[in-house]
């Protein structure tokens, strides 16, 4: 017996590694691409739900370890709440090292680890922790670009070599040795037409990859290609399950918006899917506020109280309260003006420049040109006959600063830019830069933008290139770091 014993029991020693421990591979199996259908719709629970139960399983299939990754980066990315950063670098080295377990055979396993070092660097961006983040977006471009060397015909991997092919270059200035590093400068056509390339080309590719690379095409173009409304043009048809896909919903009504599609983005948000399956995103609350605020409509208060309210994130608390108080100034309401300015204060790291101009006015006895804050608000929503009236009809006369005056400049540049009117434009925007010498004010550099992106349209590459780097010559304006880095994808596409 006892030989029949030792035996049984050294078998067992010997077979219970295999039974145990399962070789990791990659298979999006049925349960997989049903969770993949929750995930992409932002139904984060149920997706996880069906990922987890993969994981108890199959713990060796990395597609659902991955998978699961991407529901966390997307529940961070909608949540905008720093609280979750602990949590979301927790859940990214959890999920590298399981990736780590895949043979160093398979294509996925670089393409895997490049894609989650690249949404790291996403999240990471998104919090201002620059230097993090270009880390992390070097090591996903080495992972990429090694991968890209050894699989060559592997498809998975495109859409993050586009990605970060078009965005190399884009990094704040005091961060980007980090990325140089890796020795690669930045090619956004090059980059795009990677990503093109995947998407005429993913049929095959799992469901949230497809509506992964939509959403980098799109928001990459919006930001940093050379005619935002392109991106508009290219998603449009692509979101057409936006009332029960709150990720199309998000992006339907983002885009829509910024390029001057109001009526389709204040619609799109009253059709959003609002089941309690879904995602909460009180981002959109303020995005509410935003397009029923460019229609002049003063309703637009209670959507951004609701998302000061319940929003756990203040990324955009100082935009709120400063439309609070505009509201509370065409209404005639000096008092609730003064308050949310004071809010809108309070709720800013450091004074902005524009803050700054408006209480040093406010100091002498002048105050916001109610004509100018309607223009300004009309022009954002695209309603271009309307704001331009109303600059028609002001009197020079009623404007009381500098500031004002360069603002009134500032603004008919804009709209004879949207309306094609590029002769007019020019003129304007070099005006401002001649009358606003010395006004600390981000009208200026985005002035030089603007003029960088005209010239760029006209085909005058190295004109625009002299704008664009014109941008740089001023500091410590509002929304610097965006400007700066328009300007620097702009040097990017024109610098051939």
């Amino acid at each position: 017996m006892k030989y029949y014993q030792i035996r049984l029991l050294l078998s067992l020693i010997f077979l219970l590694p295999f039974s145990l421990v399962q070789a990791a591979f990659v298979d999006y199996n049925a349960q997989l691409n049903e969770g993949q259908k929750h995930l992409s719709c932002l139904r984060l629970q149920q997706a996880n739900t069906i990922f987890k139960a993969e994981i108890a399983i199959h713990p060796g299939n990395i597609a659902a370890h991955f998978l699961l990754h991407y529901s966390n980066f997307y529940h961070i990315m909608v949540q905008q709440d720093k609280k979750l950063l602990e949590e979301f670098e927790k859940s990214t080295a959890a999920t590298l090292l399981k990736i780590q377990e895949l043979p160093e055979n398979s294509p996925y396993r670089l393409f895997y680890k490049g894609s989650v070092h690249l949404q790291s660097a996403l999240i990471k961006g998104a919090f201002n922790e620059y230097l993090s983040s270009a880390w992390d977006f070097r090591t996903a471009y080495q992972e990429i670009n090694q991968n890209e060397s050894k699989f060559p015909s592997f498809l998975g991997h495109k859409k993050e070599l586009g990605v970060l092919m078009s965005l190399i270059g884009t990094f704040p200035k005091q961060y980007m040795w980090v990325v140089n590093v890796v020795g690669l400068e930045g090619d956004f056509e090059k980059g795009m037409g990677i990503l093109t390339h995947y998407i005429n080309n993913y049929v095959n590719e799992p469901l949230i990859e497809k509506q992964e690379s939509l959403i980098y095409y799109t928001l990459i173009q919006l930001n940093f290609g050379s005619n935002k409304n392109l991106a508009w043009e290219f998603y449009k048809d692509k979101c057409k399950d936006y009332e029960q896909n709150l990720i199309q919903c998000y992006m339907r009504a983002y885009v829509a918006g910024k390029c001057g599609e109001n009526e389709i983005a204040l619609q799109t948000l009253k059709n959003r899917p609002n089941e309690s399956s879904y995602e909460q995103i009180h981002y959109l609350d303020f995005l509410m506020g935003e397009y029923l605020i460019h229609q002049l409509d003063f309703s637009a208060a209670i959507w951004y109280k609701k998302y000061l309210t319940f929003s756990a994130t203040k990324s955009s608390y100082k935009e709120a309260y400063q439309k609070l108080a505009w509201i509370s100034w065409l209404q005639s309401d000096t008092s609730k003006f003064i308050t949310y300015i004071g809010l809108m204060e309070k709720n800013t790291k450091e004074p902005s420049s524009e803050a700054k101009l408006l209480r040093n006015d406010i100091k002498v006895g002048i105050y916001p040109s109610t004509d100018l804050i309607k223009a300004r608000l009309l022009f954002d929503g695209g309603y271009l006959i309307r704001s331009n009236q109303i600059l028609l009809n002001l009197s020079t006369h009623s404007l009381k600063s500098n500031f004002q005056l360069l603002d009134w400049k500032y603004r008919q540049a804009r709209i004879s830019q949207e309306q094609g009117k590029f002769a007019d434009a020019i003129v304007s925007y070099k005006k401002c830069l001649e009358f606003g010498e010395g006004i600390n004010s981000y009208l200026l550099p985005n002035s030089c933008l603007q003029l960088g992106l005209i010239y760029e349209e006209l085909k005058y590459p190295k004109v625009a290139k002299l704008y664009y780097e014109k941008v740089s010559d001023y500091s410590n304006f509002d929304y610097e770091q965006s400007i700066n880095q328009k300007a620097k994808a702009g040097i990017m596409r024109v610098k051939k």
